[in-house]
């Protein structure tokens, strides 16, 4: 999971100026970087890992039920819930004294659901390059021997992107229901719960798999700055957002309807606009591409920092 992430940050900081076409709902929205798009997941990813490393598991000592009536009874004369502490943390646990026959799952359920997030978080990520890929914005490679479709020979599938995804999102299920479910034991313990934590294995070596495809995905991704760059310069009205802050900081209060327009009619329209009511047309100026540009560079060199400092705490 850390050398995905590493691998994640390294992509980002190779396209932190690399101007790229945000899309909300689908559709153009305002200029980024694509470095900037991928520090995102590289951060969120390395602080989910940070908060998986810390969790640490929980053991108790405590007899039949969790009350050490027996170990008191038969050695009266000892600390049994000092011992009892110190026997379980010796071993590098967190030792819980809130427990009946077995360990309440509050903890191992906490790890099975931080690891479901991050499985959720990567499947998504995988459908983000299968969408850039749909979108021409990113090609796939693959080993000249592998075939992509038995009729299609120039198919350039994201048969890895795909893979992942699916584990992905069938491992996140799996782990999601064990977290809820496994907090529930009758009484004082029952073995309903046997028969489930059976299947952490495989929960667990799916999101590795995944884990595994994407790393490889990543490895054969060829990005398409020069068409990325090109598909911002193509949409100048993507700087509508900008543009009716820039209106309305200057008194225009109807800003945001012009801007609205102008993504329409264009700027020149706007500039004349402006000088038939007697304002200085080169505010429009303001509203240029390379601000957006610029603040997506400054954000993923700011995310791909954090990240660096979080990968060495891990100290992997």
């Amino acid at each position: 999971l850390t050398n995905l992430v590493k691998e994640i940050t390294a992509l980002a900081e190779t396209h932190a100026a690399t101007p790229y076409l945000a899309r909300t709902h689908g559709q153009p929205a305002v200029p980024t970087t694509f470095g900037s798009f991928l520090a995102n997941y590289g951060y969120r990813l390395a602080k989910l890992t940070t908060k998986l490393k810390n969790l640490k598991p929980q053991a108790k000592l405590g007899g039949a039920v969790g009350d050490l009536s027996a170990h008191k009874t038969a050695y009266p004369q000892v600390d049994w819930i000092s011992f009892a502490e110190k026997f379980v943390e010796q071993m590098g646990l967190e030792c819980t004294s809130a427990a009946t026959q077995v360990v309440p799952h509050e903890r191992f359920s906490e790890i099975l659901q931080t690891v479901a997030v991050i499985a959720s978080v990567l499947a998504n990520l995988c459908r983000d390059f299968w969408l850039l890929g749909a979108l021409g914005l990113v090609e796939f490679s693959k080993p000249f021997e592998q075939r992509h479709s038995s009729t299609m020979p120039q198919k350039h599938n994201p048969l890895l992107y795909e893979n992942a995804e699916g584990c992905f999102d069938l491992a996140a299920e799996m782990l999601s229901y064990m977290a809820t479910r496994l907090l529930s034991s009758r009484l004082h313990r029952d073995l309903s719960d046997s028969v489930i934590k059976r299947f952490y294995g495989t929960a667990f070596a799916l999101t590795l798999l995944g884990v595994k495809n994407l790393i490889q995905a990543l490895g054969q991704t060829h990005v398409k700055a020069d068409k990325m760059r090109e598909e911002v310069e193509k949409t100048p009205e993507a700087s509508a957002e900008i543009l009716q802050l820039i209106l309305r900081k200057h008194g225009v209060e109807d800003g945001y309807s012009l801007a609205a327009q102008a993504a329409e009619k264009g700027l020149d329209w706007l500039r004349e606009t402006l000088s038939a009511r007697g304002l200085d047309s080169s505010i429009v100026d303001e509203a240029a591409v390379a601000r957006y540009v610029e603040a997506g560079f400054e954000k993923a060199v700011m995310l791909v920092e954090r990240i660096r400092e979080l990968v060495r705490g891990l100290n992997v």
